[in-house]
């Protein structure tokens, strides 16, 4: 089932929380592991919080449409 923009919202502002408590690399023996993006879940974010404010406020409104 398709998640709808708050709940996308949610989990990729948890995200962020996430990367930025734990950091975004760390390493285990000989191993390095990565996280999330923190500058890709900002832009993210950014994006999905205009989504929402767009379907808070009706959907897209188009103006000054000119007629063929």
């Amino acid at each position: 089932m398709a998640q709808s923009v708050e709940e996308q919202l949610e989990q990729t502002l948890e995200s962020i929380r996430q990367v930025e408590k734990s950091g975004q690399r760390y390493t285990i023996k000989d191993r390095e592991l990565w996280r999330g993006d923190l500058k890709v879940l900002d832009k993210r974010a950014e994006r999905l919080e205009r989504a929402s404010a767009r379907a808070k406020n009706g959907g897209v409104k188009i103006q000054r449409i000119i007629p063929l």
